[in-house]
């Protein structure tokens, strides 16, 4: 940007000068070195004169400080950012001295004579066409002083700081002297013409404030007339706080006055636009300058002043439209097209149009138009090429390329001092390019290159061009390098400006002198350029960019003989370039070359010999002048004073040999032989020497042990077949440092000729069962100037994707393709299969809880040896009280103890574990053995996991431990489940006798149920049930229960067998007595069923019989525990019973006749009555009362006799007797008894 005078490329804020602040330590060193006093005196300026001294101490600090800090002159070019932190407008804000001097606002006339007609001399302005003297008279356009007159000299607010004393005795002198100054100072500036907005604040000293301080500023105010808001006062002793919010209430009021200021002169401005003619100058144009600037000429410059105008209002979008009018007349024909090349002000048009299009741009990127932004930067490109064709002196030159560079560092700066977009997905270190932000139309494209790019890519484009000056520049001719005095005529000087492009670039003697290096400041240039634009690419983490600017920096450092330099770029860069593992061998080769011409002048061995070993690759170019043998490296004669040690990776080496490790099979054992295949390939460039390995070393994740291969001292083979294989016999060697592992070692011929391949058979006895890996290879050269390790790590290398197994027949080396739809560099090492078999004969397939399982486990040993043997029984479920598993025989051994883990209660839904273990001293080959276990007692339905494992090893082979296990259900379920049915019956003893009761006797109040359990089988056998009792578990208190086997129940016999799916009925009866007549409570009463039961002893001795002779467990009988619902039975409640009558003679004579009785029961101690109604029916005919009332005194029972007649035979009959209790006005439910059913309507009687 030092192409370009500052005025034009800075973005133009209102100027807000402030006066009166003064101050003290570094602060005011910093601030004294900003003060601004205007223009020189010599030229003539308007002095505003004060002798008035500065407000110090430590507010005016704190005011000074606070106002600088709000300067907008370094903000970002955003309108976002202006509108967030200044309203839409900032401010810059200049501390300028009491005395200050501003420009002319006409030139002085007295120098020139009145004209033939006598008219005095028309006055301009000092920087216009038409004043003599001016930098643009006759004919220029515009000049940068006019924008330093706005930006730098004139202010659009002058505030003047004053003390006010808040001393009683002096506050009158004083403020006479404030009053004097302040007319002093707004009669200078009304003088000056400016209408510049003038603001006075006055600061209180330290000390109470007075209660007249209001009238004394209102005083100043009236006797200075200045307008009351252009006065501000802060208050003594303000905080931090308070100097901000001053700040802030100041500067918001002078924005408004600031903006309004510039739009006046934007109005005058337009004023003279729309002028039809040009004013006259101040005097005519000397001769032989006759010419004038063009009416055009006259309209670009009042555009460009608009433009600027509208600028400092940040009124970005009027100032763009202004600029671009401005840019399309300067192209027009009567500006551009009348100006000489040869004239100056031809070089003058073609800084206005960059100064133009620059200013474009910044409008574009303030309103965030990106697009159109780069759109207008390539346009402007292509049309000053078209004038440099046409006008100037072409584009093959140095002066076009410094032209390119400043024009690409235009759009640099721009970018960096405008806020670019967030990319959509929000990474924080900024996007690549900002995508377009308008709406395309149908049919338009619009080209990547039309995205804004980043920063980063204007400086490459910039260091690039920089070196294409560099090219021209070399090839400009020795006679034109040479200074000025040393031409031999005056005329070759002038014939040069005719040949060289000088608008941005120096004559060629200083562009490219003959002594002193020239071409060394381009490479400053190139390196300044790349090194920002890389920190740009690498930000965002454009890999590729960086290593190809890297590398040009490198080059640039070895053009500057910067050797250490350079080196310390490609060090960094050729251990992670992205080349390599993309293939880019030109670009690795010339970075390789650079680097290894760095290594050798400076002595860096490590990095020649790692080169080396990668030039050494077929993929990069054979040269014939150079010695591709990696023990005699082509390096000098000087020897490193410690011997280098490399060690080298695959993903950061494109070495010169591949290696690779495969499993002939995908799966081994333990014990058995396991074979693997080391392959060496030699990647090397035809016409090198061949490379001696010293030591080749693999290593596992898994149990394999790491293997050494050593190179064969005694080997002697001068052979250069392209396939060679061998097998080689491994040894056991030293345990490593690392691992347990004993290392296994071999030895083979490790040289290899370039282009050969090597392969090695390995035959491994696998130790330990696991999934096994190829961790690592590693090769090593160990030679007398270097030692070198180069190791693979990652099984995706090409030596992997088409695996093959190389082996040799016949004299002939032959491979087969191996490893399809697997991982040819793993295998899954399986324990060795165990031969000794574990079986439970006489397994059941369900148990019953409360029952002893036993289990017989036999052992079989089918190994070809004796084998010691640790049997383990592992039982496991989920319960609170778990089942207890033992050794039958009680056995043990010692150190085996039994081991039972037990859960806390609140851990039982986890599952318990309970271990047993037993050894076997030695179990002979073909033997067996039955070991005997029991499960004892499951409390509960339960499903148990058995595992049994043994653990062994022969004799023949004792290091070798081979185990087995297996797991098995034991479900122990319920063996029954029950169904009951509670159901009244009539109990046939008197009540107690309401009218003469016996208090010293029981109450005799009982009620007698009939409770009928039903048992089904669960268990999928025969069972046999030796005994069903019911037994109380509880009753309320007053009651007393007794319970007796049905007469039908005990008629069956003692043990009755219960098949699957054959249920079984027992009957019990309830009979409870109340013991206290007053008790009204309802009685509960719980029951258990306990039903002892056996298994089939005749079932158990067949399956026995069928399967193995070891049973030991007798047939016990167990007792299952059936828990029965509580029944609630009301005792003081009125119930119905209904009951059929004994069979008579009559009965019997007569057909279809049956005896009903309805037995009405009053337990309560109240007098009750009941309304009776027997309905009719056409099933039957009755005999009894037809409807009735009865009372019932408490504590007695009554008993209604019906006759009934059927009508027919074999049918169920419903009489329907409906019995109300008067005073509640409630039906009661007649209740059946014996040989009596019921549903929803009423009892139902069987008619035979």
């Amino acid at each position: 940007m030092d192409a370009f005078p500052p005025s034009y490329v800075d973005h133009n804020l209102p100027l807000v000068l402030i006066s009166g602040l003064a101050a003290a330590g570094k602060a005011g060193e910093e601030a004294g070195e900003a003060i601004v006093s205007g223009v020189d005196g010599a030229d003539g300026g308007v002095c505003v004169f004060s002798d008035f001294p500065p407000v110090s101490g430590a507010v005016a600090d704190g005011l000074l400080a606070a106002l600088l800090a709000e300067d907008a002159s370094f903000w970002p070019w955003s309108s976002r950012y202006f509108s967030h932190r200044a309203n839409g407008v900032g401010l810059r804000i200049q501390r300028a001295s009491r005395t200050y001097t501003l420009p002319r606002k006409k030139a002085d006339t007295t120098q020139y004579a009145p004209d033939s007609d006598g008219l005095a001399p028309v006055p301009h302005s000092p920087l216009s066409p038409l004043t003599p003297g001016s930098e643009v008279f006759p004919d220029g356009i515009v000049t940068p002083s006019w924008i330093s007159k706005h930006q730098c000299l004139v202010p659009a607010a002058f505030v003047n700081f004053f003390p006010l004393t808040t001393d009683t005795n002096m506050s009158t002198l004083k403020d006479n002297q404030l009053k004097i100054e302040i007319n002093s100072l707004k009669r200078d500036w009304a003088q000056s013409g400016y209408k510049t907005r003038f603001v006075v604040v006055f600061l209180f000293e330290d000390g109470p404030v007075l209660d007249d301080a209001n009238y004394r500023i209102s005083s100043i105010r009236k006797a200075t007339g200045l307008d009351p808001r252009n006065v501000f006062t802060l208050p003594p002793g303000p905080s931090p706080l308070d100097i901000q919010r001053f700040v802030k209430s100041l500067l918001f009021s002078i924005q408004g006055a600031a903006v309004e200021y510039y739009r006046d002169l934007s109005k005058h401005t337009r004023r003279k636009r729309n002028r039809t003619t040009i004013p006259p100058p101040t005097a005519p144009p000397t001769s032989g300058t006759s010419q004038t600037l063009s009416q055009q000429g006259w309209n670009v410059r009042y555009e460009f002043k608009l433009g600027v105008l509208a600028e400092f209002r940040q009124e970005m979008d009027a100032a763009g439209r202004s600029y671009e009018t401005a840019y399309d007349l300067l192209f027009g024909d009567e500006v551009f097209g009348v100006i000489a090349a040869w004239s100056p002000r031809f070089d003058e048009a073609r800084m206005l149009a960059d100064v133009l299009a620059l200013r474009i741009l910044r409008c574009h990127l303030w309103l965030e138009q990106t697009t159109p932004a780069v759109q207008f930067w390539v346009a402007h490109r292509r049309r000053i090429q078209n004038i440099a064709y046409n006008k100037g002196k072409g584009t093959n030159n140095y002066g076009w390329e410094a032209w390119e560079v400043n024009w690409s560092l235009i759009m640099a700066h721009n970018i960096s001092r405008s806020y670019i977009p967030p990319s959509p997905a929000g990474t924080n270190s900024g996007p690549i390019f900002v995508l377009s932000e308008k709406t395309l139309l149908s049919g338009e494209r619009v080209s990547p290159w039309d995205f804004l790019h980043h920063r980063g890519y204007w400086l490459a484009r910039a260091a690039k061009h920089t070196a294409r000056r560099r090219l021209h520049a070399e090839n400009i001719p020795q006679e034109d390098r040479l200074p000025p005095d040393q031409h031999n005529a005056t005329s070759q000087c002038k014939a040069l400006s005719n040949v060289y492009d000088t608008y941005q670039a120096p004559e060629p003697h200083v562009e490219y002198p003959i002594d002193d290096r020239p071409g060394d400041k381009y490479s400053h240039q190139i390196l300044e350029f790349l090194t920002e634009s890389v920190a740009e690419f690498a930000k965002r983490g454009q890999v590729r960019m960086v290593e190809k600017q890297k590398l040009t920096m490198a080059k640039e450092y070895v053009r500057l003989e910067a050797w250490s330099d350079a080196l310390d770029i490609l060090r960094p860069l050729w251990l992670q370039i992205s080349w390599r593992r993309e293939g880019w061998w030109h670009l690795m080769e010339e970075c390789a070359w650079l680097l290894r011409d760095c290594a050798v002048r400076c002595g860096d061995f490590e990095a020649i010999y790692r080169i080396d070993w990668e030039l050494m690759n077929k993929n990069f170019t054979n040269r014939s002048d150079w010695n591709y043998d990696i023990h005699r490296t082509g390096t000098t004669d000087e020897k490193a004073s410690e011997k280098p040690v490399m060690v080298l990776a695959d993903r950061d080496v494109a070495s010169c040999i591949s290696m690779s490790f495969i499993f002939n099979s995908s799966s081994g054992n333990v014990g058995e032989p396991l074979k693997g295949q080391l392959v060496l390939q030699s990647d090397c460039i035809r016409k090198s020497s061949p490379i001696h390995l010293s030591e080749v070393k693999i290593a596992f994740e898994g149990g394999l042990p790491p293997i050494r291969i050593l190179a064969d001292s005694n080997a002697i083979d001068a052979s250069k077949s392209t396939h060679t294989h061998a097998s080689i016999s491994l040894a056991d060697g030293q345990s490593g440092p690392s691992s347990s592992l004993q290392e296994i070692k071999g030895n083979a011929n490790l040289s290899l000729f370039p282009g050969q391949m090597r392969a090695f058979t390995l035959t491994l006895i696998p130790r330990e069962a696991s999934d096994v890996r190829v961790a690592s290879i590693t090769l090593m050269v160990a030679d007398d100037k270097f030692d070198l390790a180069y190791t693979i790590s990652s099984t995706s290398n090409d030596a992997y994707a088409l695996p093959r197994w190389w082996t040799e027949s016949k004299g002939s080396i032959t491979s087969r393709r191996i490893g399809k739809g697997r991982d040819p560099s793993s295998c899954q090492i399986l324990p060795k299969p165990p031969k000794v078999l574990i079986s439970v004969p006489g397994l059941r397939d369900a148990y019953y809880f409360g029952e002893k399982a036993g289990l017989n486990i036999r052992l079989d040993n089918n190994e070809d040896a004796s084998a010691s043997i640790v049997v383990e029984l592992k039982l496991s479920g989920r319960s609170e009280y778990p089942a207890v598993i033992s050794w039958l025989d009680g056995a043990d051994v010692e150190g085996h103890s039994e081991e039972t883990e037990e859960l806390s209660a609140s851990q039982t839904k986890e599952a318990a574990t309970q271990t047993i273990r037993r050894k076997i001293a030695e179990l002979g080959a073909g033997e067996h053995t039955i070991l005997p276990a029991m499960v004892v007692e499951a409390p509960h339905p339960i499903q148990y996991d058995l595992e049994i494992s043994v653990s062994y090893h022969l004799s023949s082979d004792p290091e070798a431990a081979i185990s087995k296990a297996i797991s098995l259900d034991l479900p122990f379920i319920q063996p029954f489940e029950a169904n009951h049915n509670f159901l009244p019956r009539l109990h046939l003893s008197p009540w107690p006798d309401f009218f003469n009761i016996d208090e010293s006797e029981a109450s005799n109040m009982q009620q007698r149920w009939l409770l009928n359990s039903t048992l089904m089988p669960l268990a999928r056998e025969t069972l046999v049930i030796e005994d069903v009792k019911l037994r109380v578990v509880a009753v309320e208190v007053g009651k007393i229960c007794s319970i007796t086997t049905a007469s039908d129940s005990s008629k069956q016999s003692g043990n009755r067998y219960i098949r699957p799916e054959e249920p079984q009925s027992t009957d019990f009866m309830v009979v409870i007595e109340r013991l206290a007549m007053e008790d009204r409570l309802q009685t509960g009463v719980s029951f258990e069923l306990k039903i002892k039961w056996r298994r089939d002893e005749q079932q158990d001795v067949f399956e026995a019989e069928t399967t193995s002779p070891e049973i030991s467990l007798p047939t016990e009988s167990v007792i299952t525990s059936l828990t029965v619902p509580r029944f609630s039975i009301p005792m003081s409640e009125p119930r119905v019973l209904a009951s059929l009558g004994a069979k008579t003679s009559r009965s019997n004579d007569v057909p279809g006749l049956i005896q009903l009785n309805y037995t009405l029961e009053n337990p309560s101690m109240h007098f009750l009555t009941f309304n009776l109604t027997m309905e009719t029916s056409d099933q039957f005919a009755f005999s009894g009362p037809k409807s009735m009332t009865l009372r019932l005194v408490p504590l007695s029972r009554h008993t209604l006799q019906y006759s009934l007649l059927a009508t027919r035979r074999g049918v169920w009959i419903q009489p329907q007797l409906v019995i109300v209790d008067t005073y509640f006005n409630k039906t009661l439910r007649i209740l059946p008894t014996e040989s009596i059913k019921s549903d929803a309507k009423g009892i139902l009687i069987w008619v035979d």
